[in-house]
């Protein structure tokens, strides 16, 4: 018996090897998401998968510095630090106990992206810095000028115990870095030198890309795509050109949306900002005259002008009636597992054991276990349907759970993003678990009329090919029906009617 099975087993595990993919796909999508906190935070150096863009490119005397800043508000904020003779004067954006973006008067730029949190080597031997986490690059542009002075203030300074971030930083010259940490814990140092090229940063770690909210990511591909050929492209370089990058790569759905983007002319102190991906309607800043004449802190929406905070706010509205559609059908689906409940009650079915398998069924499939049920009281005992029906779903029910709990964990955990080989494990071994010990023993036992432990023994090898099996069809269902979500239903916090 066991010999007649492995031509089964081997396709049950050919199948659940394509269901890795796009079972991973989804992982990626939590990072890219077309793939949880609150917002007085920084919104791009997250423990939760935000989805900030940073690049730097240089072309002869044309320095571009631009930023996407991701998240799940309706703004941004914007204030100005003069400095004084001791500290250089920076331009920010972002929140003001937690900055997202600045540009100093030297022409020091600054963007980050959030990144599962990792320990890092804090080196107490070297000079303390005054503050928290999100003092660092405060300090950074307040004393450097360029990227040399920037990786020389590291190296001098104590830093943190832990990093939830990649900091991007460029200077007037074109010369760019991305500091994350390596496997050891050390920071590191991504460098694009001074002169012609470029540097892209997503949320993944450009030095260790297993500790990110998905890679490969689509954006940090697109982005290198037509960096690339702005490099290689004739004639001058335009801040037209930087902001179609930024284009390209916005979001807009319920699981986060471009909120603001900057794109900044380092040699020549300009600022463009551009509010909930309007990229035909800059606001031009120039880095002096802020400096000099700094005007009130307050939203990054009233530097635009009416018009262009109508049609974010439009934007935003369209952003929110998706996801309250998500929430209506979540409600839906939920009266009809009730009403279902109900009607398998008014069956009167015969007590005991079998209600022991179909209760769990209706309240996971609703009308559709309701069907099942109907269908299998009109069949005699050893009717063929009447058996594939009742595996099947002894089947799906375990599939579903699991599918469901990877999903979860993968969302929820942010450790679990970053790791490929956890979750080709969790893949592995949660569907068979939940299917052999939670289904085929103790439910499916119970309608076959069984004994448990004997049941459970005979269904172990037939488990782990039902688990193989299952999990790669529901995947192929599934996936898609989760990067819809994740384009259009709330996700950041997770709404229980989203899941």
């Amino acid at each position: 018996m066991l010999i007649k099975q492995v031509p089964t087993l081997l396709a049950g595990l050919l199948i659940f090897a394509l269901a890795v993919i796009p079972a991973g796909g989804v992982a990626a999508g939590l990072g890219q998401s077309h793939e949880f906190d609150a917002p007085a935070q920084d919104p791009c150096a997250k423990k939760t998968p935000s989805r900030c863009s940073v690049f730097t490119i240089a072309r002869g005397e044309r320095v571009f510095f631009g930023g996407n800043d991701d998240y799940i508000n309706p703004d941004s904020y914007y204030w100005v630090d003069p400095g004084d003779i001791d500290r250089y004067g920076v331009v920010w954006i972002g929140l003001p106990d937690n900055v997202q973006q600045g540009i100093n008067e030297r022409g020091l730029a600054y963007d980050s992206n959030g990144l599962p949190r990792v320990d890092v080597n804090p080196h107490t031997e070297r000079i303390p810095v005054s503050g928290s986490y999100t003092s660092y690059p405060i300090h950074i542009l307040h004393e450097c000028a360029t990227v040399e002075e920037v990786i020389g203030w590291i190296g001098m300074h104590r830093w943190h115990s832990f990093m939830h971030d990649q900091m991007h930083f460029a200077d007037a010259t074109g010369d760019a870095v991305v500091i994350s940490a390596d496997r050891d814990g050390e920071v590191v140092f991504t460098r694009k030198p001074s002169g012609d090229g470029f540097l892209v940063s997503t949320n993944f770690n450009v030095a260790r890309p297993s500790n990110g909210f998905g890679y490969p990511c689509w954006r940090y591909d697109r982005a290198q795509e037509l960096l690339s050929q702005l490099v290689d492209r004739e004639g001058d370089l335009t801040v037209q050109d930087a902001a179609g990058v930024l284009d390209a790569v916005h979001q807009e759905g319920g699981s986060g949306w471009t909120i603001s983007s900057l794109v900044a002319d380092l040699p020549n102190g300009v600022i463009y900002l551009y509010y909930f991906y309007q990229f035909d309607k800059p606001v031009v800043l120039h880095v002096e005259r802020e400096l000099a004449n700094p005007r009130a802190p307050g939203p990054l929406s009233e530097l635009f002008p009416e018009e262009v905070r109508q049609e974010a706010a439009n934007r935003y509205q369209h952003i929110q009636a998706q996801a309250g559609r998500c929430t209506r059908v979540g409600i839906i689906w939920l009266i009809m597992v009730l009403v279902s409940l109900i009607a398998l009650l008014a069956l009167q079915v015969r007590a005991g054991r079998g209600m022991r398998f179909w209760m769990p069924a209706v309240i996971l499939l609703g009308p559709l276990a309701l069907l099942a049920r109907l269908i299998v009281g009109r069949r005699s005992r050893g009717s063929m349907w009447r058996i594939t029906i009742l595996e099947a779903l002894g089947d799906v029910m375990p599939m579903g759970i699991a599918f469901v709990g990877i999903l979860s964990l993968i969302v929820l955990v942010p450790a679990v993003q970053g790791v490929w080989l956890l979750q080709v494990l969790l893949l592995l071994l949660l569907p068979f678990l939940v299917g052999w010990l939670g289904f085929h023993g103790p439910l499916l036992a119970s309608v076959k009329e069984e004994a448990d432990g004997r049941f459970l023994l005979r269904r172990m090898l037939q488990g782990l090919i039902a688990a193989n099996m299952g999990i790669g069809g529901i995947a192929l269902i599934a996936v898609p029906s989760v990067n819809y979500s994740l384009r259009v239903c709330t996700m950041f916090p997770p709404s229980v009617w989203t899941i």
